[in-house]
């Protein structure tokens, strides 16, 4: 039995809102899902899981009608899939009357629940979320029966907040595999075996790295997985190591290649080292080069300290560069000097 597994595509999402590229990240998040489903059919999968949060927030009807249309073309795949904690069945969501395709199933109960697919010999297990918030452990003793069947347990949680468990606790319970939802970064857990496939696509600059989906076979004997990459676009951290001699000029020609090579990934920045004492790098300039979704100045002012001692023999600033500068070289003695001398200089200037 071969099958797909994704969660946490949150259809509806505009990730870094208000930047130049947020529309077409979230097209391209809708471009992600339609992707999988064409993966499916193409593999002629047998099953689609869906472990929570496929939207945003609560879908409308009408965005309903649109996935349904993409799951009813599938001419071999059955797809279940239950609500995670974005996509919650409040009472009055369009999910709880939506007449699906006769190839969906949606576990749409708040208690644990399945469905057996005959032709696959397959019973998926599952629960939707009906509030945004579950603190209990709801999938706490769950075990398949030993009936023949290969058994799949959708679970969506596992932080303190959502459904808390660990993915450890459902070794031994029977299951063939376990579907994980809710943690966005993806993890595969071979031994259970288990695995959070992460979001298609990264949903803000937390989501760091490649993002895809587990294809997955069940025999007789095992359960083989692969994780499949189908992200467009990634966010990547950058660090930049600066010294006396850096300019935000320099820093552009350093940023510039990273992103003519990469032109449809977002990169986070962040500046280490030191710095002129005078200068302040121009970050509103260095984020207009590109995708840039952030830039962090960690950089310290590095100060000729023999020249300060000497222009300031007789005064405060004289007597802590000799109090500091005494004994062994330390970084956090030093990391202290240069940030008194900084806050001492800019009391002097009032």
């Amino acid at each position: 039995m071969r099958f797909l597994h994704t969660a946490d595509i949150h259809l509806g999402i505009v990730p870094d809102a208000g930047k130049p590229w947020s529309k077409e990240r979230a097209d391209a998040i809708g471009a992600a899902f339609r992707k999988i489903l064409q993966d499916a059919e193409e593999k002629q999968a047998d099953l689609l899981l869906i472990a929570g949060d496929l939207f945003h927030r609560q879908p409308l009807k009408r965005e309903l009608k649109d996935i349904n249309y993409l799951f009813s073309r599938l001419t071999h795949t059955h797809v279940v899939l239950i609500a995670g904690n974005h996509d919650y069945l409040s009472e009055s969501s369009s999910y709880l009357d939506y007449p699906w395709s006769e190839n969906v199933t949606f576990l749409t109960a708040s208690t644990m629940t399945s469905v057996y697919l005959e032709d696959i010999n397959t019973e998926i297990h599952g629960l939707s979320y009906h509030r945004p918030e579950i603190r209990e452990p709801l999938y706490e003793g769950c075990r398949a029966p030993s009936d023949g069947r290969f058994h799949i347990l959708l679970a969506h949680g596992g932080d303190a907040l959502h459904i808390p468990f660990r993915p450890s606790s459902f070794s031994g319970s029977g299951f063939r595999y376990v579907a994980l939802g809710h943690i966005h970064q993806p993890q595969v857990f071979e031994e259970i075996p288990a695995a959070y496939p992460g979001s298609p696509e990264p949903l803000d600059r937390t989501d760091i790295g490649p993002r895809g989906y587990i294809f997955g076979e069940i025999t007789k004997d095992k359960t083989r997985l692969d994780w499949v990459p189908v992200a467009s676009a990634q966010y990547i951290p950058l660090s930049i190591q600066t010294d006396r001699n850096t300019s935000t000029s320099h820093l552009l020609d350093i940023i510039q290649p990273h992103l003519d090579q990469h032109p449809g990934d977002i990169y986070k920045i962040r500046l280490t080292g030191f710095r002129d004492p005078d200068i302040t790098f121009d970050l509103d300039l260095l984020q207009k080069a590109g995708r840039i979704v952030e830039i962090v100045d960690d950089t310290e002012p590095e100060y000729d300290l023999e020249t300060m001692e000497q222009d300031h023999s007789n005064d405060l600033i004289g007597y802590y560069i000799r109090a500091l500068s005494s004994g062994e070289e330390d970084p956090i003695r030093k990391k202290a000097l240069y940030y008194g001398l900084q806050a001492l200089y800019n009391t002097e200037s009032r």
